[in-house]
Parts: C-alpha cells; sequence; structure tokens
C-alpha cells in the first residue's frame, strides 16, 4: 500500500507532504493516521525544530474523503466526532509545540482547512482556494469553533454558514493567511520561513509557541504567572547560558534543545 503522508528531513528541517494527489490529497483513514504519525514523530525527533505541511500535486487537501464516508455509511459503519476531532481540543491532529508552517498549494477545504488551520504558520500560492464546506454536506467543522480568535467572528461565520471557498488574498485580508506567493515560490519561501526560525534557539521558540497558544484562554493575570514560570524554566537551560556567551563571543551559537 502507498504510503499517503511522505516525510522528509533536511537538517532540522522537516517536510510533511500529503500524498494522495489523484484524490486532491483527500483524507481517509490511512492518511488520517500517518498524519498523525508523521506529527508525532517530528514532535518527539530532539533535533528536528520546524516542519514544513504541504501536499502533492494540484491541491493542499480537499478535506475528508467523502466517497470512503458515503461507503461507510452504505455498510452500516456509523461516523463519530472522533473521526474528525480530539474529545479535548477541535483537531483530530497530535499537539505539538513546535512550530509548522502550512505551505498551501491550490485546494485547502473542509478538513484541508484544518491541517492549515493546524499549522502556526501559513504561505499560500496565489492560485489557492481555501473554504470550510463542510456544511454544504450537513457535516460540522469542529475546528471553526476557535477560529473567531484568529480572524473574527463575522469572517468565521461567513465561511462556515455559506460552505464558499476564498481566493489566497482573501485569506490575507483576514488574518489567516501570512504571505501569499506565486506557486513555483512556494516551497522556496515556507523554507526561507523554516530556516529563519530554525536557526533561533529552539526551546524558545517552542515555549513562546505555547504561551501564545495557552494565553488565548487565560487571563492576563493568570498568562503572566504562566510566563513568569514558564521564563524561570527556560533560563536554567544551556542554550539560555549559550546565546549570551555566543553574543559576547561574537559568533553563531550552538544550540543543543536543553
Amino acid at each position: 500500500m502507498a504510503e499517503t503522508v511522505l516525510y522528509e528531513k533536511q537538517g532540522s528541517i522537516v517536510t510533511i507532504t500529503l500524498n494522495r494527489p489523484d484524490s486532491l490529497n483527500s483524507i481517509n483513514r490511512q492518511l488520517r493516521q500517518e498524519l498523525a504519525e508523521a506529527i508525532t514523530r517530528f514532535d518527539g525527533e530532539d533535533d528536528s525544530y520546524v516542519a514544513i505541511v504541504t501536499g502533492a500535486g494540484r491541491a493542499f487537501c480537499a478535506g475528508r474523503d467523502l466517497k470512503e464516508r458515503a461507503n461507510d455509511n452504505a455498510e452500516g459503519r456509523q461516523a463519530r466526532a472522533g473521526d474528525s476531532m480530539n474529545p479535548e481540543r477541535p483537531y483530530m491532529w497530535p499537539q505539538t509545540w513546535k512550530p509548522l508552517i502550512a505551505a498551501i498549494n491550490g485546494f485547502a477545504l473542509a478538513g484541508g482547512w484544518s491541517i492549515a488551520q493546524m499549522c502556526d504558520l501559513r504561505i499560500a500560492s496565489e492560485d489557492a482556494r481555501l473554504g470550510i464546506t463542510e456544511t454544504k454536506w450537513s457535516l460540522l467543522p469542529p475546528f471553526g469553533t476557535i477560529l473567531p480568535k484568529q480572524i473574527g467572528l463575522a469572517a468565521t461565520l461567513e465561511l462556515c454558514l455559506t460552505a464558499q471557498p476564498i481566493t489566497a488574498q482573501r485569506a490575507y485580508d483576514i488574518g489567516f493567511v501570512n504571505k501569499v506567493v506565486p506557486g513555483d515560490q512556494l516551497l522556496a519561501e515556507a523554507s526561507i520561513m523554516a530556516q529563519q526560525i530554525a536557526e533561533n534557539a529552539p526551546l524558545a521558540v517552542q515555549y513562546f509557541k505555547e504561551l501564545a497558544y495557552r494565553g488565548l484562554n487565560m487571563s492576563t493575570q493568570d498568562i503572566s504567572a504562566l510566563t513568569y514560570r514558564t521564563y524561570d524554566q527556560l533560563l536554567t537551560t544551556e542554550d539560555s547560558k549559550e546565546g549570551p556567551r555566543a553574543f559576547a563571543e561574537k559568533r553563531k551559537p550552538n544550540w543543543q534543545g536543553r
């Protein structure tokens, strides 16, 4: 059986490629499992600092494989919310505090939007089309419930209620996409951004990502207290001593991730 997710590592940067191009990289059970395994693998590799997630062929991901779902229904297999989300979070994908960059080529619809949303930074090709299309097929986009924190309520409701895809430029205008580039520059731009992140201290990057997301649901007092504790923890690491030492010695830091 062919792999539906490809995993490639160059230095400290990983590229995770959804690999069902004939089905626009739609999410079947195999791809769901292999993508979860890829994220878990990336999270567990001490020397992997940043991952780029993209799609093979002319799509990023067209969402759930509804042909598989239709076959399941015909065979009496009852779909469950767990097919699309974790009981404690509106994603089906594992959590990682390492940074993820979505390189969005072509369609990113429904579950494909979810994969892009799971990532922390998003670069889209000029011809990309992004949408939350679940309501078109009497399904629910669980990841949409936290989207107002990113792009606001009005834009979220428009996307989820109309189920109409938007252009990459519109996705940029509403704050979902960080950058729009020509298609032939997409992976190069994602690689540049990944390299910029990978050159920084990995623990500082991971700690800040965690604080930024946890802070969305915390009071100013609580996030300040958590930041205080986290900063103290970071200052005990080898890397927090290596940074000032490298600056004083006018050289590039040698990060150890510890």
